[in-house]
């Protein structure tokens, strides 16, 4: 991936941010070719912010809209899509399309409330209204239903801009409107559950991944992970990890990546310890979390192998038999010539004496 493109996710990322927290009054970039507008409707609970967060009550409909704006000569087609809120890697929430997993406790994934066009062609310098539908549940619920609504510009025309500009280089702009939609004041908290503990790997670099439930429909923000694991019997931790500013999703799961620092994956049975505190709707709160799990022989090669950049870690308490069998061979061989120099020398002067005689 070029430095480019990679700058062009970063602004994504930032534009989700944006979106949903600072509620600019447009959505939309100077490099992009098209910008995105909402228009808020009557039931908005918050109407100084510029994404939809709505009040609706069991089995309403409600149609809401948006506005895209051509800024070019030329017509431009923008892919749209309806996604769930989850929660990364990084301890951010996607708003985005994603392939992250569906937790199994989100009863209403937005893409099941929520239709509406999948591409708009914008002509030059005109706008294009985006209209989708929305359809609460006919059950009541408390918390919120949380995702987004995404628009890109069709990749295949911007591959074609950049060609005809002369550059391999091509910058994927997309933008983020979030979607917040509740029934009821009742604020739920959320609920965190430590799933599993396995090795993996991320960016092929060794990682021990862990992954955390939030079954509640509830925003956890302000999210501490304090985390240690420890071999076997070990009184020290081997490896480490401590992060802060982070959210997690309602009704997500989301995997925390316990980073090996480039160190060589080791084979045994070690312990998670794990501290996650966090805050919602003015409150705090602090769960802590024990695992024990085990690394087996051939997953560890498997994971040395592939990973990039591996050294040794000098906190692990693993034992390799092979290097000390090839060591003690060494020291028998040594041991065994000495004692064989040493018997020759003792034969050859018990010759010289009795020649003398």
């Amino acid at each position: 991936m070029t430095s480019k493109k990679i700058q062009a996710h970063l602004l994504f990322a930032v534009l989700l941010c944006l979106s949903f927290f600072i509620g600019t009054g447009q959505v939309s970039a100077s490099q992009a070719n098209f910008s995105v507008n909402t228009i808020i409707p009557e039931n908005q609970i918050d109407k100084s912010k510029t994404y939809f967060n709505l009040k609706m009550g069991p089995d309403q409909r409600q149609f809401i809209t948006t506005t895209l704006k051509n800024e070019t000569e030329k017509a431009v087609t923008v892919e749209v899509s309806i996604n769930s809120a989850k929660t990364n890697v990084n301890g951010l929430i996607e708003y985005g399309n994603n392939t992250i997993k569906t937790d199994t406790s989100l009863a209403y994934p937005l893409d099941t409330l929520m239709t509406g066009p999948t591409s708009v062609v914008i002509p030059a310098h005109e706008s294009k209204d985006a209209i989708f539908q929305i359809t609460m549940p006919s059950q009541p619920f408390d918390g919120i239903i949380l995702g987004g609504l995404t628009f890109q510009q069709k990749s295949s025309e911007v591959i074609q801009d950049a060609s005809k500009a002369g550059t391999s280089v091509q910058n994927e702009y997309a933008y983020a409107v979030a979607v917040v939609l509740r029934e009821t004041d009742t604020d739920v908290f959320p609920n965190l559950k430590l799933l599993t503990v396995k090795p993996g790997q991320e960016n092929y670099r060794n990682v021990i991944n862990t992954t955390i439930q939030n079954d509640q429909a509830a925003i956890l923000s302000d999210v501490k992970v304090d985390a240690e694991i420890y071999a076997k019997n070990g009184k020290k931790p081997v490896y480490t990890s401590s992060k802060n500013d982070l959210q997690v999703a309602p009704n997500s799961s989301w995997v925390y990546p316990i980073s090996l620092e480039n160190t060589k994956m080791e084979p045994g049975t070690y312990t998670l310890r794990m501290t996650v505190s966090g805050t919602s709707a003015n409150k705090s709160k602090t769960w802590t979390f024990s695992k024990t799990f085990k690394i087996a022989e051939k997953e560890a090669r498997v994971l040395n192998k592939s990973a990039v950049d591996v050294k040794a870690n000098t906190n692990a308490k693993s034992t390799n038999w092979l290097l000390i069998a090839v060591i003690c061979l060494i020291i028998l061989v040594v041991i065994l010539i000495l004692l064989f120099l040493l018997k020759n020398k003792r034969e050859k002067q018990s010759v010289d004496t009795n020649s003398h005689d």
